[in-house]
């Protein structure tokens, strides 16, 4: 039969210190003993002895994580040291018994080679235990091969030499993209930055690169775009990108270059001539005028007053990309005389373009001669001989005398022997486009 007996011992301890003794008991069958232990509170922390980290390329962050765990019986302050390159997270802290905290360990090389450190974990009354963690972890060198995706036959794209991304002639206010190519072929990560040339304007970058940086992972391939979006008209851009990998791989410097072009604008025709028209009546033709680029294009014709007998419909409007659109022309007149007009058509990044617009009026009892696009001709040619200051009859006067003569496309000219005689001095003037017509 079994029996069991409670039983206190005192005296209570008399020093902070643990006690160890035994205690006999004495039976009819012998004599046995039960060992007594009295410990006090303590601190305790426990962490890994041993860490490894994955392989890092130099310029690279690696990490890893572990566990540092209060297994002692008070609440236990602790503090980290390490170290560079690692890092450990949290450095300090506090942990309640039983109580775990997740600390991450960051990994930074700046030289490719293996690094084997020892990390201590202070903690204890007055920070005097402490805990040892080795860590090791090799670093490595990442390289990046930058290559040109879809290359044209202007581009540079030669190992060792000057890499050149050309994007060719582009129209004003458009963009236009191309990319290139990033390869990493080594066995760790490679992260990289690019940066466009600091000695330009910010506002200058007619180029553009949105990604700034980035990490290409081991034996993978990344394509970045690079943009062209040119504002000033007919200039050549130059720029430059700067390719930088981590560490102590070489940077790659890549030249961009492009060409900023306008729209190209046409009128049909440069003369609309409606001929002979009653006093009274309406004439309409229509012309197109189309742009032939992919550039936008914004023009308006320069009709100055809603009174004139010429009308264009519509005034102002925009040729997206290579589009075309039909002009209406009238012709109102209100007296039996000639009319003629020169209207500007201007156009945003272009020349203008000018546009004559001639017409007659008859009526019962007044008919003119009818304008036609050869006299205009003929007028701007002997502005530019010199010859508009003489009044038609001094001029037929001339040609009969033949101080003037007609050449091949009948217009008047001041006769070869006149020239001769004179020495040869005679100076022609420039001809000049026609003022703004004031004349309905």
């Amino acid at each position: 039969m079994q029996r069991s007996l409670s039983s206190h011992c005192l005296p209570p301890p008399t020093l902070q210190k643990e006690y160890a003794d035994q205690l006999w008991f004495e039976k009819e069958e012998g004599m046995f003993y039960v060992d007594l232990r009295a410990t006090l509170p303590c601190h305790n922390l426990t962490c890994p002895s041993f860490l490894e980290l994955p392989m890092c390329a130099v310029g690279d962050v690696a990490e890893a994580w572990f566990c540092l765990e209060n297994v002692g019986d008070l609440p236990t302050f602790f503090t980290w040291e390490f170290p560079s390159p690692f890092h450990i997270l949290p450095t300090t802290g506090l942990l309640e018994p039983g109580q775990a905290s997740c600390t991450k360990v960051t990994f930074h090389p700046l030289v490719a080679i293996i690094y084997e450190v020892q990390a201590t974990c202070w903690y204890g009354k007055g920070s005097k235990q402490k805990r040892n963690s080795s860590i090791s972890a090799p670093a490595k060198c990442a390289q990046l091969l930058v290559s040109i995706k879809q290359k044209r036959p202007e581009d540079q794209d030669a190992e060792g030499a000057q890499k050149v991304l050309h994007f060719g002639s582009v129209s004003v206010g458009c963009t236009v993209e191309r990319q290139i190519k990033l390869y990493n072929p080594s066995v760790v990560s490679a992260p990289f930055r690019i940066e466009v040339a600091p000695d330009m304007l910010a506002e200058d970058h007619a180029f553009s690169c949105p990604t700034t940086h980035g990490n290409v992972p081991p034996g993978e391939k990344k394509s970045v775009s690079v943009f062209f979006h040119p504002e000033t008209l007919d200039i050549r851009a130059i720029d430059y990108l700067s390719i930088v990998p981590s560490g102590c791989a070489s940077q790659t410097l890549l030249k961009v270059v492009g060409f900023c072009r306008g729209p190209e604008v046409y009128l049909q025709h440069h003369c609309v001539n409606f001929g002979w028209v009653n006093l009274g009546q309406t004439s309409e033709q229509a012309l197109w005028i189309e742009g032939r680029s992919d550039c936008t294009a914004y023009f308006q014709f320069a009709m100055d007053c809603q009174e004139s007998v010429f009308s264009i419909r519509p005034t102002f409007g925009t040729l997206v990309g290579k589009a075309r659109v039909t002009l209406h022309c009238t012709f109102q007149p209100t007296h039996p005389i000639i009319y003629s007009r020169r209207v500007a058509c201007l156009v945003h990044h272009q020349d203008p373009l000018f546009l004559d617009l001639i017409g007659t009026c008859h009526s019962d009892s007044t008919k003119p001669a009818i304008l036609r696009p050869q006299h205009l001709t003929w007028y701007r040619t002997h502005r530019a001989r010199g010859l508009t200051f003489y009044p038609p009859d001094i001029l037929g006067i001339m040609l009969r005398e033949k101080k003037l003569q007609q050449d091949k496309d009948g217009a008047l000219m001041i006769s070869t022997e006149l020239q001769q005689h004179r020495g040869g001095l005679h100076r022609v003037p420039i001809l000049v486009p026609d003022p703004p017509c004031t004349r309905p």
